[in-house]
């Protein structure tokens, strides 16, 4: 007998919030472009483990879920009703996600605030509706995100707490530095330091970037860009410490494999053109480190520079593989208490 999927009264799928009034951000419509990116193939083996798993009448919780990518593409494939919640940091990522779910009456959406007198996001259990974690969490996924969370354990010990005993828990990633990666593979965001040092040694050697050589030399604008850029592409960390986490905040270690990915060096610049501010907002300068906006001028050659990186890097073929490490893990025990 299926089980058709319905949310606990009182629970609102579109909250009374200001950011659902909003338009539709021009940044949000950009990074939603990514899920037709020939490296988000990615996703493909966290929605066949979804497909398997999920059960009539379950609920998932898309977590870091954004634009609504990963669902979109789970939803073509399940044969049976379930419910998800899309939870992310970005409005205006959920904004989007709004619109093409927001006629589903199977698809909830909830923003993570930024607590300023805490320093901290809020946690998953303080934006879930309590009628939700009684009627019971099944799934938690978390894809091309882990490695981005500042207060890891904090975020897995609120994940164990919202899932039902016994529920599962899906991560993947390209950003974090698996034992078993392959000869000639990437970790993906380590693109972005070796872009760096090729723009580098453009500027120095390349008379149409000699206006940019002298700010090389200032080692305090540059260490600043520099922090800028790992707060928005964080060094990766070892898979051994996402392990660990995982069992300190309750959960069971079910599965880790991996995946050899390709991505088209055109793509990845096409996202990473999204960042250029992080990527080499020292060609130009940008408001948040240097006061002022960059002139258009220096904005084409930052992304000329990124492009030209790119090919360098690369030895100008047009695709690269990557390492994309995925997880899962199982609620084992009650989750301890917040750390």
């Amino acid at each position: 007998m299926r089980h058709r999927f319905s949310w606990p009264q009182g629970v609102a799928r579109i909250p009374n919030e200001e950011w659902v009034e909003r338009p539709v951000d021009s940044f949000g419509l950009k990074y939603d472009t990514v899920e037709n990116h020939g490296w988000y193939r990615n996703l493909e083996l966290t929605v066949e483990q979804l497909a398997r798993d999920l059960g009539d009448g379950d609920l998932l919780i898309d977590y870091s879920g954004g634009t609504g990518i990963l669902l979109d593409r789970l939803l073509l494939r399940l044969d049976r009703q379930v419910g998800a919640m899309i939870v992310d940091s970005s409005a205006k990522f959920l904004r989007v996600a709004l619109d093409r779910f927001g006629e589903n009456e199977c698809v909830a959406f909830r923003v993570l605030r930024y607590l300023r007198n805490e320093k901290r996001l809020q946690l998953l259990d303080e934006v879930v509706d309590p009628a939700l974690v009684e009627r019971g969490v099944a799934a938690i996924t978390s894809t091309n995100a882990i490695h981005l969370y500042y207060d890891l354990e904090d975020t897995l010990r609120s994940w164990a707490r919202v899932l039902r005993p016994g529920g599962r828990v899906y991560v993947n990633s390209g950003n974090l530095r698996n034992p078993r990666v392959r000869d000639g593979e990437w970790i993906i965001d380590e693109t972005v330091y070796a872009v760096h040092e090729a723009a580098v040694e453009l500027v120095r050697t390349d008379p149409r970037y000699e206006r940019y050589r002298g700010l090389l030399d200032d080692e305090t604008r540059m260490s600043r860009h520099l922090a800028f850029r790992d707060r928005v592409f964080l060094p990766p960390r070892p898979l051994d410490y996402y392990l660990a986490a995982l069992r300190a905040a309750g959960f069971a270690i079910d599965d880790v494999t991996e995946q050899s990915i390709e991505a088209e060096v055109d793509e990845w610049f096409e996202f990473l053109s999204a960042y250029h501010d992080a990527v080499l907002g020292w060609v130009g300068g940008t408001p948040r480190i240097d006061g002022a906006e960059p002139t258009e001028e220096a904005v084409e050659d930052r992304l000329a520079l990124i492009r030209r990186a790119l090919d360098v890097v690369f030895d100008a073929e047009p695709t690269f593989l990557c390492c994309w490490t995925y997880i899962t893990a199982l609620k084992s025990a009650d989750p301890p208490g917040p750390a």
